[in-house]
């Protein structure tokens, strides 16, 4: 049976895998499937060093995920800048300021309830119409004469055009018939963070189509 490992020695073995992604990504090139893994353990690390500080951050279940998912936005952005070269030294430390600077933007800024999980075939609305259902009875019952289905997509795209890049992204490959498997690989993440990723981003473009609010 393997031995387990301490925390400084995961640190060790992340600070080595960051610099190999590092030496490629901040001079423009593209991951490898061995950086790939090397990316995914990293990403690994700081999920399983979050959760177990679930109790001393207080997190439910839906906040855990919805902070997990902005540290590794942060992680995918910082691997690429010149400038976080500390976090090939201080890969523990780096994990630590990140979480916390995450969790005081998400006590200041956020004040709404959880994201409830919307598709577009979900039943929204008084009439419980699906929302892709939504556009185009709205589109058609309003502009019957001058718009078409190519109306109705253009509406669609300029609304994903507003999304964060990583939901834009995400709701693109999706609608291109991308498995969230696949895109889980693409980005280094789990499915299931892929998943809750795209169900904010159809709660945001749901909101814009429905005239409800902005981004």
């Amino acid at each position: 049976m393997a031995q387990e490992r301490s925390w400084y020695e995961v640190v060790q073995e992340c600070q080595a895998r960051v610099v190999r992604i590092r030496a490629v990504l901040t001079t423009g090139g593209t991951l490898t499937p061995e950086l790939q893994s090397d990316l995914d353990a990293v990403i690994l690390a700081m999920r399983n060093w979050l959760i177990g500080r679930v109790r001393q951050y207080g997190l439910t279940e839906d906040a855990f995920g919805d902070v997990l998912l902005a540290v590794i936005e942060q992680l995918h952005r910082d691997l690429r800048s010149p400038g976080f070269g500390s976090m090939e030294r201080k890969f523990g430390a780096y994990i630590t300021s990140t979480v916390n600077r995450i969790l005081f933007e998400r006590r200041k800024t956020d004040q709404t309830n959880p994201l409830s999980f919307l598709s577009l075939d979900a039943p929204t609305g008084d009439d419980g119409l699906p929302l892709h259902r939504m556009i185009e009875d709205k589109t058609l019952e309003q502009h019957a004469d001058a718009y078409q289905e190519e109306q109705i997509r253009a509406r669609l795209d300029a609304a994903i055009a507003r999304l964060p890049v990583i939901e834009r992204q995400v709701v693109t490959l999706r609608l291109d018939g991308v498995a969230s498997v696949d895109i889980a690989r693409q980005f280094g993440m789990s499915p299931a963070n892929v998943t809750h990723i795209h169900h904010r981003a159809v709660k945001r473009l749901k909101q814009i189509l429905t005239g409800e609010g902005a981004l």
